[in-house]
C-alpha cells in the first residue's frame, strides 16, 4: 500500500470535533498501517553479520573475568526484580485523560394523574439533562450540568428543550431546537372545541446532525377515543421547522429522513428491508425507523407499521425490528469500544453500558445506577477517577467527544450555555 502523505494526516488531525473528532478511527488505522509497513520494510540482517555477532559473543565468554562472578551474582536477583517491577509499572501505567465527554441523558416520568374536568388521562413524558466531563488541571471532573440536550452541530452548539403547552382540555409536550445562545421559542397549538387531546414527543437519540424522536397522541372526541404512535429520524433543521398535530390516519409526514436516505442508493437497502419484512404481516418501508441504544453501541431499528387496507381506517402504530447493518459514521460519528462487550463484562460484571473515547484515554462504565470514569489501561478493580450518580431509570441519549484544544473551548462554552445567567461561577477545584 502507499504510505499516507504527512500533510494529509496533519490536515485530518486539525479538523474540529464539533463536526467529528479530528483523530478518527480511520486516521488511526492509516497511521498503524504506515508503521506496520515501515517495520516490514526493514532490511534483514545478513548471515555474515550474524556470524560476526556469534564470534564476538564467543570471544567475550573466553575473556570474561570469571573469578569476579561470585561478587556480582548476589546482586543479580535484586536487579532482575527491580527491572521487572519497573517494566510492569511502565507497561500498566494508564495515560492521563485529555478528552472531554458531553453526555445527554433522559428520564421517563409517569403522569401525576388526571386533572379535574378531564376524562383523558395524561401521558408519560421525559425530561433531559446534559453534563460535560473534562480534565481540569489534571483532574477529571464534571464542569457543567443543565436541563435539556446541548449538542454540537457543525460549528455551533444547539439546544433541544422539552416544552409544555396546556389549554383547558389539551396538553402538548414538544421538543424545541434552537441555537444555544438564543432562547427557545414556545409554540402555540390549536384547541379543538369538543375534543380532549394529548401529544408527547420523546427524544431517543441525538448525534451531531440526526435525532430520533417518538411521537404519541391520544384523543377523546364525543364517545370516540384513539391512540396513535409514530417514530422518526430527523435532521436538526427538520426538528427546528416546527410541529404538525393530528397525525392519526393521515399521509406520511415528509419532515423526516428515511433509512435509505442515510445509507445511500448503492447500499441495496430495498433488498435488506424486503428480507426483514418477509416474515411479517405489516409493512416495512424504511420511512419509519429509529436509533436505539444497546450495551456498548447504537443500532438501527426499522419500524413495522400496519398494512393499509382500502376503505378502512388504519391506526398509527409500530413494532421495531433489528436492522442488520451498522450505522454509518455520519449518523454516529464515534461509537467504537476499546474491546468487545463480552470483554467489558468480564472486567466489570455489573456493567449495563460502556463508552470509550476516540483517543482511547477514557473508559466510561454504566454500573449500578452510577457513571464511573476510568483512564483507559487501568487494571480492573482499581477505583475510578470520577463517579456520578444517575437518576432512577435514566438512559443515554447522546455522547459527544472533544479532543485537543477543543476541550478548553467546550469547557467555557458548555458552561455558558448550560448555566443560568443568575448563577455565579464557582472556581473549579485544584
Amino acid at each position: 500500500m502507499n504510505n499516507p502523505d504527512p500533510d494529509d494526516l496533519r490536515k485530518q488531525l486539525e479538523s474540529g470535533p464539533l463536526e467529528r473528532p479530528g483523530f478518527t478511527s480511520k486516521l488511526q488505522r492509516e497511521i498503524e498501517e504506515a508503521v506496520e509497513h515501515k517495520e516490514r520494510a526493514k532490511p534483514r540482517v545478513k548471515p555474515v553479520i550474524c556470524f560476526a555477532g556469534v564470534s564476538a559473543i564467543a570471544a567475550a565468554i573466553l575473556l570474561f573475568p570469571w573469578s569476579n562472578l561470585h561478587t556480582q551474582s548476589d546482586a543479580a536477583p535484586a536487579m532482575d526484580a527491580a527491572v521487572t517491577a519497573t517494566t510492569a509499572s511502565v507497561s500498566y501505567s494508564p495515560a492521563p485523560i485529555t478528552t472531554a465527554l458531553l453526555i445527554g441523558l433522559r428520564t421517563e416520568h409517569e403522569p401525576s394523574g388526571s386533572e379535574a374536568g378531564r376524562a383523558l388521562k395524561p401521558m408519560r413524558y421525559s425530561t433531559y439533562r446534559t453534563m460535560l466531563i473534562a480534565p481540569v488541571r489534571g483532574k477529571l471532573q464534571k464542569t457543567s450540568e443543565g436541563p435539556g440536550i446541548l449538542m454540537p452541530y457543525k460549528q455551533n452548539f444547539w439546544k433541544i428543550d422539552s416544552l409544555v403547552h396546556r389549554t383547558k382540555t389539551d396538553e402538548f409536550r414538544y421538543l424545541s431546537a434552537h441555537l444555544a445562545d438564543q432562547p427557545a421559542k414556545p409554540e402555540t397549538f390549536p384547541d379543538q372545541e369538543g375534543e380532549q387531546f394529548n401529544r408527547t414527543e420523546t427524544l431517543l437519540f441525538a448525534g451531531n446532525q440526526y435525532v430520533s424522536i417518538a411521537e404519541s397522541e391520544s384523543s377523546l372526541r364525543g364517545g370516540g377515543a384513539y391512540q396513535a404512535d409514530r417514530i422518526w429520524v430527523r435532521t436538526l433543521p427538520q426538528l427546528k421547522e416546527g410541529h404538525t398535530v393530528q397525525f392519526y390516519n393521515k399521509p406520511v409526514d415528509k419532515n423526516h429522513v428515511s433509512i435509505s436516505d442515510v445509507y445511500g442508493t448503492n447500499a441495496n437497502i430495498g433488498g435488506v428491508l424486503a428480507s426483514v419484512a418477509s416474515s411479517l404481516r405489516g409493512e416495512v418501508s424504511g420511512q419509519s425507523w429509529t436509533i436505539q441504544r444497546e450495551p456498548g453501541h447504537w443500532v438501527g431499528k426499522v419500524a413495522e407499521t400496519p398494512r393499509a387496507v382500502a376503505g378502512a381506517a388504519t391506526p398509527d402504530s409500530y413494532v421495531l425490528h433489528d436492522f442488520p447493518r451498522d450505522l454509518p459514521d455520519k449518523v454516529v460519528n464515534h461509537d467504537d469500544l476499546c474491546c468487545t462487550w463480552s470483554g467489558i463484562q468480564s472486567s466489570y460484571p455489573q456493567a449495563t453500558d460502556a463508552l470509550t473515547s476516540p483517543m482511547n484515554d477514557m473508559l466510561v462504565i454504566f454500573e449500578g445506577g452510577k457513571l464511573k470514569f476510568y483512564p483507559y489501561g487501568q487494571a480492573p478493580g482499581n477505583d475510578p477517577q470520577l463517579v456520578l450518580d444517575l437518576l432512577p431509570g435514566e438512559q443515554l441519549v447522546m455522547a459527544q467527544w472533544a479532543t485537543d484544544h477543543y476541550v478548553e473551548e467546550w469547557i467555557d462554552k458548555v458552561y455558558r450555555y448550560l448555566t443560568p445567567e443568575t448563577d455565579i461561577r464557582v472556581p473549579l477545584s485544584e
